[in-house]
């Protein structure tokens, strides 16, 4: 075990740096916040009140940050975000924290900054950060929304800290405001609007799942588990896929998820949509096995939200039990950002998700920077390593070094690896040298129709389950 945590510290210090700003991780903020919160509840109550709590600040990037991103080249972005890390430096003390937690969110955490000195600093950052950007030819303004909470006032805790300062800033994006502070008014109305979003949904969810199949379907991309490789064969010693809906709009053809998905979180229709997945999976799992497919494993993917909603457990549990389908061979597939969301919580959940028979996956593992030390933790069964780990495998050494890691620690904890966005032979085969063993991409697959997935197993079985590398 102790060879174990030395990995993970190993990792945990590779992964707590973001390398476009250089500065900490949302892994190093879990620790630091931590760390605020014991310091700060230590304090008697006669302190000075300024001194007694602190302030989580988020900064969010504007619209205009995407827009850069998605059509300019990549140095571009990297140096607004690196300029804007300085910028953010510059004006905090030695006491405040400054984190770069996703690729468009900063977090400060903010000791002796309240009500007027708050506001202060408030105008300063945000005329610092809407100052141009200036490239040969051009110059960008890329102006920021951010919303505050404060503790002990809005939260005792690192999660409610966190969530309420983000609740500020939506708050601060619908009222289009640069800056909102945490109200418990902004959080009733969330919950009221998030009531009448369910009583609907309720209404309307039987029709709606009847009706749902009409319009969504479902691709399947091949996942395999190779045994050995030998001029550009590879040995298969498992054949598996992972489900992707599509949406086939009546007007505009198939519909990528990453188009539909983000507004049916946003509007609490993944629910119906997660619910009708389930159910179409396991159904389908059910027939493959009365055709002769009874070693087929299916991956389901489920959204942050629809993995903390208080039915999934209740959903699995009647679709199982409707279905007849054998709980090992579906394997819920989760985001690395959902499962670390509340460590105790997720705990909760895994266990009843393995109690069932279900297989546990953490999908593009890599991408949220969480802390790696409370993984052994949870009932987990596989990993996904990030695709952007593996695009440039063959010539980036920090992503080998970080594969490795990845693929020694897995093995230690006994889970499967998987290597996402696999493009090229040549980095098929410096992943299974490292010891990866799953593979997904379009070298071996792109998403097929069932009818064709299932002539894709069949070739490889008749083959011996041998396939050959294009």
């Amino acid at each position: 075990m102790a060879a174990v945590q030395q990995r993970l510290a190993q990792l945990e210090q590779k992964l707590s740096f973001q390398p476009q700003s250089g500065l900490p991780t949302h892994f190093r903020l879990e620790l630091e916040i931590e760390e605020f919160l014991e310091q700060f509840s230590r304090l008697p109550d006669g302190s000075d009140n300024k001194l007694q709590g602190f302030t989580v600040l988020i900064l969010q990037l504007g619209p205009t940050y995407s827009m850069v991103r998605k059509t300019l080249r990549a140095s571009i972005s990297e140096w607004i975000l690196y300029q804007t890390g300085c910028r953010i430096a510059a004006l905090l003390t030695d006491r405040d924290r400054v984190f770069h937690t996703r690729e468009d969110e900063f977090v400060l955490l903010l000791p002796e900054k309240k009500g007027s000195a708050l506001k202060s600093f408030l105008q300063s950052l945000h005329a610092s950060l809407a100052a141009p950007h200036g490239f040969t030819g051009f110059s960008v303004s890329v102006p920021v929304t951010s919303g505050a909470s404060y503790y002990p006032d809005h939260g005792r805790t690192r999660s409610e800290l966190l969530h309420h300062a983000d609740l500020a800033v939506s708050a601060a994006k619908d009222r289009r405001k640069p800056f909102v502070l945490f109200q418990p008014s902004i959080r009733e109305t969330v919950v009221e609007r998030m009531e009448l979003q369910n009583s609907i949904l309720k209404a309307i969810e039987a029709p709606a799942l009847h009706q749902l199949g009409e319009q969504f379907c479902l691709l399947y991309q091949p996942k395999l588990f190779v045994s050995s490789i030998h001029d550009g064969k590879l040995q298969i010693s498992r054949v598996e896929a992972e489900a992707l809906m599509r949406w086939n709009h009546p007007t505009k053809g198939l519909v990528s998820p990453t188009q539909f998905i983000p507004i049916a979180e946003e509007s609490g229709l993944i629910e119906p949509l997660g619910k009708w997945l389930v159910y179409a999976c396991a159904s389908l799992v059910n027939d493959w096995a009365e055709t002769g497919h009874r070693d087929i494993g299916l991956s389901v993917n489920l959204s942050p939200r629809q993995f903390r909603s208080s039915s999934i457990l209740q959903t699995f549990e009647s679709v199982l039990a409707s279905t007849g389908t054998g709980a090992n061979r579906l394997t819920v597939e989760l985001t690395e950002t959902s499962l670390f969301e509340d460590i105790n919580s997720t705990t909760r959940i895994l266990e009843r998700f393995a109690a069932l028979g279900l297989r546990v996956s953490v999908d593009d593992f890599g991408s949220g920077y969480s802390s790696l030390s409370h993984l052994h933790r949870f009932p987990l069964d596989e990993i996904k390593v990030d695709r952007l780990f593996v695009e440039h495998i063959r010539t980036n050494k920090h992503d080998r070094v970080i594969v490795r890691s990845l693929v020694n620690m897995a093995a230690d904890l006994g889970f499967d690896l998987i290597a996402e966005g696999v493009e090229d032979s040549d980095s098929l085969q410096i992943l299974y040298d490292m010891g990866c063993l799953g593979f997904q991409g379009f070298i071996l697959s792109e998403p097929l129709s069932e009818a064709e997935f299932l002539r894709f197993h069949d070739d490889i079985v008749a083959n011996g389950m041998v396939m050959q590398l294009p």
